[in-house]
């Protein structure tokens, strides 16, 4: 019964846009796939892509690119031909570099420091042409050292990326490694996990072979083997070139482990919905760990190739104030994500104040129709054959009717100032966004009262513009701008501002 009750309020919540549907995407040069958890069931929809559309994590071909993740979205969501997706995105043809670090134990604004000199140190490539993100897999006790897992991918990719999924109406508000949403569905649905054990999982689907050390129920090493690595001059994979690549890289990457940690490896775990048995005889013949396939609690049977989306959709399902895992996003897709998330908010109000006020309303009708048709019934009696204590009964009832019919009133008047507010709300906003303004803080009581306004915009000219954007609008009055209040910040300019917002019939 509980489990039913937290069904319908979630359903409720997203009905109501305060608490989004966020999926998971993975996109490869051959397909992309996309999951979703609808607090019921899994739901997996995919989009193969044509042959030249993406090389290597790279798009070559834009309008197709977008025409596939439009497909995608009308498949996945029919009815949802307007709204954002919000979703979470793993780029597995696309190479990002990670790698951890240890650091001594520190805490607050020393700590953030120490991670980003260190990231600048271990980056592959020019950190300006790079977009970077960290979070913490361990803390040793014993050498009093935190462990950061860092990773890095190229900055005009990401872009490119963004600025397809926006247009085809998906948001992005995360970027991750393959080998995170990997080593995710391993710790959260996969059968038979300890998180105190060790583990290599070896992953085998149409991006090549990706190994990872999964350490304590957090990823330490990935190593990826791409196909194109691999294939002879006819493009095609030989199978002895196969097991030489199994061979060698497994080899790596349990040399790797050696020189790092003492606890040893509990088994191998091996999702492959090709090649299994081959891969399995190969491990088997050239090395003494158990080798087993992995096998998800999804409730329904998943092909382990849906193993990447599943793991950014299962990130999907924490609420966004706790997830607190590498983005490998940019700024400006953030700032994205969060202007949708103020216009979410704002349209939630827009449909339950006047939902609310609807209620109230058909309740106090039906309360006001009771006691009129009480009242008329007993004044159709003889009041000549009432005593004076009923008489006083029919008084206090004829009072309530009146004060009833005062609510009424008074309930109409508030549902239309909401109705005002709302859509200063929507002007403001608009204005906002127009000019590149984001707002810290609105001090607001009522219409027609000054309205006290402080936020932030990369230039002033920007600020400036926003200004002349109200005083242009006849229904913000008294706009100021005080000059001293417009300071320099750390990323561009900070103000406080003042107007008042009136009615048309006010101004007459």
């Amino acid at each position: 019964m509980l489990e039913k009750l937290k069904y319908y309020w979630k359903r409720l919540l997203s009905l109501l846009r305060v608490r989004p549907l966020v999926g998971g995407m993975e996109i490869s040069d051959l397909v992309i796939r996309f999951a979703y958890f609808d607090d019921a069931s899994w739901h997996l929809t995919g989009v193969r892509l044509s042959p030249g559309v993406m090389e290597m994590g790279k798009i070559r071909d834009y309008d197709q690119f977008v025409a596939a993740l439009k497909t995608l979205k009308s498949k996945a969501f029919p009815n949802e031909t307007k709204a954002k997706i919000t979703t979470i995105v793993s780029l597995s043809s696309v190479n990002i570099y990670s790698q951890v670090f240890s650091l001594p134990i520190i805490e607050g604004e020393n700590l953030e420091k120490a991670i980003q000199l260190n990231i600048q140190m271990v980056s592959p490539i020019d950190i300006a042409q790079a977009y970077s993100g960290w979070q913490t897999v361990g803390k040793d006790q014993g050498s009093v050292r935190l462990e950061i897992l860092s990773a890095f991918i190229d900055r005009p990719t990401v872009d490119e990326t963004n600025r397809a999924l926006l247009e085809a109406g998906f948001l992005m508000i995360a970027i991750e490694p393959r080998a995170l949403a990997l080593s995710r569905v391993l710790k959260e649905i996969g059968a038979g996990f300890d998180p105190a054990r060790s583990y290599i999982m070896m992953d085998i689907d149409n991006s090549g072979l990706d190994f990872l050390i999964v350490r304590r129920g957090h990823l330490y090493f990935e190593y990826f083997n791409p196909w194109r690595d691999i294939v002879d001059e006819k493009g095609q994979i030989p199978l002895p070139a196969f097991e030489a690549a199994v061979i060698r890289s497994l080899h790596q990457v349990l040399n790797f482990y050696g020189q790092h940690w003492p606890e040893p490896i509990s088994e191998i775990v091996l999702a492959a919905t090709a090649l299994y048995e081959e891969t399995e005889k190969v491990i088997k013949d050239n090395f003494s760990f158990p080798v087993r396939a992995l096998t998800l609690t999804t409730g329904t049977q998943v092909s382990t190739e849906w193993a990447v989306a599943l793991g950014c959709g299962l990130r999907g399902q924490k609420p966004r104030g706790k997830d607190r895992e590498m983005s490998l996003l940019g700024i400006g897709a953030e700032e994205e994500f969060h202007r949708e998330q103020i216009l979410d908010f704002a349209r939630f109000w827009r449909v339950l104040l006047p939902t609310a006020l609807g209620i109230l309303l058909l309740g106090f009708f039906f309360s006001d129709l009771f006691l009129v048709r009480t009242k008329g019934s007993l004044e159709s009696q003889s009041l000549f054959a009432l005593g004076g204590d009923q008489t006083k009964e029919i008084q206090a009832l004829a009072s309530g009717a009146t004060e009833f019919n005062a609510t009424v009133a008074l309930v109409k008047a508030a549902q239309s100032s909401s109705i005002i507010e709302s859509d200063m709300w929507d002007k403001v906003y608009a204005l906002m966004a127009a000019n590149g303004v984001t707002v810290s803080r609105f001090t607001f009581s009522s219409l027609g009262l000054p309205i006290t306004m402080s936020g932030s915009a990369r230039i002033s000219d920007n600020v400036t513009n926003f200004k002349k954007a109200l005083e242009a609008d006849r229904k913000f009055q008294d706009v100021t701008l005080p000059l001293s209040q417009v300071k320099v910040a750390p990323d561009g300019v900070t103000f406080l501002m003042t107007f008042s917002y009136t009615r048309d019939e006010e101004r007459l």
